[in-house]
């Protein structure tokens, strides 16, 4: 926050107005006024049209007819200004409505332009009553109901009361009052006190929405900064440092609640291990450096293998890696083990202290079609690292479904699920 002696006179201001700093907050916060108000409004403006049609009618069945004299004809001719201008104002906003946020100032523009009309409008209604000895209540109730829902700032709130005021005391010396008493103190006095009421209730109102919206806008923004940061803290739990890969804490949280959903819902799901053949020659030829590139290598290479889409992709520990599969799929895990197996051998990568001297991969599969009642995740897992030390056995670069149970007994490759 800026000290005060440093602090504008501009920014004073536009602090006591309520204004944000920025144009874009000013759009994005009249939005939400609008949102929240263009119901009211249009029911207004309907409210409006219904009675000014009911005026109409009454000046109509009156006896000696509308055209009776003149007084009774500017009734009616702005009767008929005023419905026209809520008709023309209602159809357009309305389709105004239907480009928002883009049109938020047009929209308030021309509601703003409504305003003032409404308001010459009770001056005029309100100096043809004068002649029938009426007193002021059109203008009392117009400009007291627009400065609630007209929405202008202060500056032409205070240009649109005042100049209604002046206006009004300038032309009621020409309007007598039939009795030929002088009112015109009297008139004066009570609707310079209507303006300036008027004047504070609409500054107070703007005032009032504009910071509500500003507070909402900022609180949603400050909730969607935590949000994004909770999901940048989350990854980054939930993420390998070096291959941005999931982690065991992404296993022991997500993955086990996806084994058991797929165990409750009699479903599918496999576990392939996968281990790089010799790393530990691998780094002591390049060196620790050279390894993690070979490390992020792989990461990138699983990450974006097309028999990997749907798998949970996770760096076990070290070299070694662990893919998880859910579903019917798991019916072809010993075939996609052997896809990505082949395909890292196929790209070359030099290994000179491995078969073919190229980097290898060994896979050990493991799949329960579907998942037993019994059947727990730690199982799946040990059983897929079983077959692995069976591949790198019998000698690397191959994948392997589970030929053994974690317990040590033998179990076939067609009891763990996986066809052969």
């Amino acid at each position: 926050m800026k000290p005060y002696h440093d602090i504008s006179r501009t920014d004073l201001l536009r602090s006591y107005l309520g204004l944000p700093d920025s144009l874009d907050d000013q759009d994005a916060i009249f939005f939400r006024i609008y949102q929240q108000s263009h119901r009211f409004h249009s029911m207004l403006l309907g409210l409006i049209i219904f009675y000014e049609c009911v005026m109409l009618v009454l000046m109509a069945i009156r006896p000696g007819g509308p055209f009776l004299h003149l007084r009774r004809l500017t009734y009616i001719l702005l009767y008929l200004s005023l419905l026209a201008a809520t008709i023309f104002v209602l159809l357009y906003t309305r389709q105004l409505g239907r480009q928002m946020p883009q049109m938020i100032r047009r929209y308030f523009g021309v509601y703003h332009l409504y305003v003032v009309f409404l308001n010459l409008w009770s001056v005029g209604i309100t100096l043809n009553d004068q002649l029938g000895g009426n007193s002021l209540i059109v203008y009392t109730c117009i400009v007291l109901s627009t400065a609630f829902f007209s929405m202008m700032s202060p500056w032409k709130s205070a240009l649109l009361y005042l100049s209604d005021f002046i206006l009004l005391n300038l032309m009621l010396p020409f309007f007598p009052c039939p009795n030929g008493l002088d009112q015109r103190f009297s008139n004066g006095i009570n609707s310079l006190f209507l303006s300036l009421l008027a004047l504070a209730l609409s500054i107070y109102t703007y005032r009032s929405q504009i910071r509500l919206k500003a507070d909402e806008l900022l609180i949603e923004r400050q909730y969607e900064e935590i949000q994004r940061s909770h999901q940048i803290l989350r990854q980054e739990v939930m993420s390998d440092t070096l291959t941005g890969l999931h982690n065991r804490r992404y296993l022991h949280r997500t993955v086990a609640e996806r084994f058991r959903r797929c165990r409750e819902d009699g479903e599918s799901a496999a576990c392939i291990m996968l281990d790089i053949d010799h790393f530990k020659r691998y780094n002591d030829r390049y060196g620790h450096p050279q390894g993690d590139r070979l490390l992020q290598q792989m990461a990138q290479f699983l990450l974006h293998h097309d028999a990997l889409k749907e798998a949970d992709i996770i760096r076990y520990g070290g070299e070694e890696f662990a893919l998880f599969l859910y579903g019917p799929v798991c019916a072809q895990a010993l075939e996609i083990a052997r896809r990505v197996v082949d395909s890292l051998a196929r790209k070359q990568l030099p290994h000179w202290d491995n078969e073919g001297r190229r980097v290898t991969l060994s896979a050990g599969v493991c799949a329960e079609i579907p998942i037993p009642s019994d059947g727990t995740l730690e199982e799946l897992i040990a059983r897929a690292d079983t077959a692995l030390y069976e591949a790198k056995r019998t000698g690397r670069n191959r994948a392997v479904a589970c030929p053994f149970r974690s317990s040590g007994s033998q179990k076939s490759a067609s009891e763990c699920g996986i066809p052969i």
